[in-house]
């Protein structure tokens, strides 16, 4: 079974690309991170992940570096989508962007 990590899972297209795998591969394990701001929501998951040994959410920032290199330490592969998308929230505080 592959561990898949995916960051910004909750996300648009994140959490699209999680209910893909999660449909489609049933032998991976997928572990999601997001930190669910402005535009991720657990609702966006798949439908009955979170009763399923196959899925794991974590609530955390992909900043947070001691919890994505444990999470990282778990998985065979990274999808990386953790993103700040909004142009003015650049601008009120660029920290966030880079």
């Amino acid at each position: 079974m592959k561990n898949i990590l995916i960051t910004g899972g909750a996300g648009f297209i994140g959490s699209n690309f999680v209910r893909y795998l999660y449909n489609k591969y049933p032998d991976y394990r997928l572990i999601v991170l997001d930190a669910l701001t402005y535009a991720g929501s657990v609702q966006n998951l798949p439908e009955n992940g979170f009763s399923s040994e196959r899925f794991e959410f974590w609530y955390g920032n992909v900043m947070n570096a001691d919890l994505v290199d444990a999470l990282v330490g778990k998985a065979d592969i990274v999808f990386h989508f953790a993103a700040e998308s909004h142009v003015t929230r650049s601008i009120f505080d660029n920290r966030l962007f880079f």
